[in-house]
């Protein structure tokens, strides 16, 4: 027993001389660093109190290994689905619409297919979901009306082109917009349909190429589009009520939080504007080609940039709270009560960001890469991957 007690205290020794020569590398790289940096730029000299620049010097050093710290993700299931995958999920079961024309309904905790469809053409966007009820619009002009425990064919309507975005089920309508099938003069009309008959409400031509699902609000309907106009249309009848000159071209969904529109154009400029006139309210750029994040119930807003970039911003006013930089960026989703961003990066690595300050916290890693923005449910994200399969990957231990 002493030759063991020995033994261990001699590992116990070893170890934290180890630990203690890293603190002093450190400290050595720290002060060599300074020095070079103090002949450029001769430092302001101040009282320092005893410590404080051990603290501070530790305070650095253990933030960098907090935000370096990688955290792999497991698999908890997965599933070869085949092509491009697209994600939605309601009540425990994920809904998937793939480019290859599959619909599958499955069990969100082990992977297990309830159903699957196939409608034999492109499907280029997610379904949406609704009280049992999958709507799934396609580029046969078709919007098809699902049952979700079946998949059996509830009703479809015959659009004038091709349904290239997400449906959009708000009360009892549905809102989608459809291509005229034109290649030179490319205009959309927005489609309101009774969602349990699917009867058409009211048509709306656009007069514009509108690549993205409208916003529906309690009252309006709102949508931009490629001649840099956001409308807002009266819910119940499709009655211009307003509409706003933006900056430039309008790609990604308005947001609707507030009592404001949010909206990006391509070249970089955030707007807000009054829901109900549309009056400006604030404006913000930021660098590059930019689409918002949906709004998570928090103060804040959140932009990615094309490439690298998620800026987060005071709703109310449009104030840059911080920004971070990563690489190759797809979306973000908040997470454990909003306090925690997670930023998702197409190679299947993800940034986990301090939502107050943007302060990179450690970094998840999947095994695959993301083909298209992962889905965030409770503690599981859900992807398409590269190679057909979607994968279930649950969070952490760690991250409460």
């Amino acid at each position: 027993m002493e030759r063991s007690s020995g033994g261990a205290a001699l590992v116990l020794k070893a170890a934290l001389c180890l630990f203690a020569g890293a603190i002093a590398i450190f400290f050595v790289v720290q002060a060599s660093l300074g020095a070079r940096e103090a002949v450029i730029n001769p430092p302001v000299t101040r009282e320092t109190a005893p410590g404080e620049a051990l603290y501070d010097s530790l305070g650095a050093f253990l933030d960098i290994v907090a935000s370096t710290r990688v955290l792999p993700l497991a698999t908890r299931w997965e599933l070869d689905a085949g092509g491009e995958i697209f994600l939605e999920e309601e009540g425990g079961v994920l809904y998937l619409t793939s480019n290859q024309g599959q619909v599958l309904a499955v069990d969100a905790a082990s992977g297990r297919t309830i159903w699957q469809l196939d409608l034999g053409v492109w499907v280029s966007a997610p379904p949406a979901v609704d009280s049992g009820v999958v709507y799934v619009g396609a580029t046969d002009h078709v919007l098809y009306s699902l049952d979700a425990g079946s998949g059996a064919l509830l009703w479809y309507y015959t659009a004038q082109g091709e349904i290239l975005a997400q449906p959009v089920v708000n009360g009892d309508m549905v809102f989608f917009t459809a291509d005229n099938d034109s290649i030179y003069d490319l205009l959309h009309r927005l489609y309101a349909l009774d969602a349990g008959s699917g009867t058409p409400v009211w048509i709306y031509d656009t007069e514009s190429w509108t690549p993205a699902p409208p916003a529906v609000g309690a009252d309006a309907v709102y949508l931009g589009g490629y001649r840099r106009e956001v409308y807002a249309l009266d819910k119940p009848t499709g009655a211009e009520l307003w509409s706003f000159r933006s900056s430039n071209i309008v790609f990604s969904s308005p947001q609707i939080g507030g009592g404001r529109v949010l909206f990006a154009c391509i070249d970089g400029w955030v707007h807000a504007l009054d829901a109900v006139d549309g009056s400006s309210l604030w404006s913000k750029k930021l660098p590059g080609f930019v689409w918002l994040a949906p709004l998570d119930g928090s103060d804040n807003l959140y932009a990615c940039s094309h490439g690298n970039t998620l800026n987060a911003m005071a709703l109310e006013s449009g104030e840059e709270l911080w920004s971070f930089t990563g690489g190759d960026l797809l979306s973000s989703s908040t997470l454990t009560d909003m306090a925690l961003v997670c930023a998702f990066r197409a190679d299947g690595r993800s940034y986990l960001l301090d939502a107050a300050t943007g302060k990179p916290l450690g970094i998840l890693e999947a095994p695959y890469g993301f083909a298209s923005p992962p889905l965030l449910v409770g503690r599981t994200i859900y992807a398409g991957c590269p190679d057909g399969f979607v994968r279930a990957y649950e969070l952490p231990d760690g991250i409460r």
